[in-house]
């Protein structure tokens, strides 16, 4: 059975960032050697293709290598690397969950919204192999909850927190998500819904 995975269109960025802090000095070999698998460190060099599928584990061994010293911990470094794979994939115009977020308007009752957000988060089924996805609505929040989440690192939870926010943009919205981890295996992402849904 193959490991859970993520495609590589999102791989690339994860390469790209750990490359270049590398190239930099901003990450040394020594820090690369004892921080990544063998595996992981053999991506840095490698051509990535962005329609094939890598391990999430090495996935996330660069990403948080990349947040500890680039980023310096910060979650806000972690929601820009969100934001630009958000747009980067806008950019490549291949996935038609997002053409179809930039083209939907506003949504006028909770119904509408659960169905627009049900069709917008189908994109994770894309590009991770491993999740399940429930949207739901809370007393005042739109939620989403990624299931299966155990491989799912906490370093992700805040980039896909500003990968939403992306969307979101695109969509004319400023509303911000919020993203926690609800046990070992769940994720919670939640949005303040607008007064008119409310």
């Amino acid at each position: 059975m193959r490991a859970e995975s993520i495609k590589g269109v999102l791989m690339l960025g994860a390469v790209v960032s750990v490359r270049r802090a590398r190239d930099r000095g901003t990450i040394s070999e020594g820090a690369i050697e004892a921080r990544l698998s063998g595996e992981a460190q053999e991506l840095i060099d490698q051509k990535i293709d962005s329609a094939r599928w890598y391990p999430i584990r090495s996935f996330c061994e660069l990403t948080d290598l990349d947040w500890e010293i680039v980023g310096r911990g910060s979650r806000a470094y972690l929601e820009r690397q969100g934001v630009a794979a958000a747009e980067r994939l806008f950019a490549k115009g291949i996935y038609q969950q997002l053409d179809y977020a930039e083209r939907s308007g506003k949504v006028e009752t909770r119904e509408g919204l659960v169905r627009q957000s049900k069709l917008i988060t189908t994109i994770t089924g894309t590009l991770y192999d491993f999740l399940s996805i429930d949207v739901r609505l809370g007393e005042n929040d739109l939620e989403i909850v990624f299931g299966n989440a155990a491989a799912f690192g906490d370093c992700l939870i805040h980039s896909t927190v500003g990968f939403m926010n992306g969307i979101n943009a695109r969509q004319g919205s400023k509303r911000p998500w919020t993203g926690r981890r609800e046990s070992s295996d769940q994720v919670l992402f939640s949005m303040r819904l607008p007064g008119h849904l409310r």
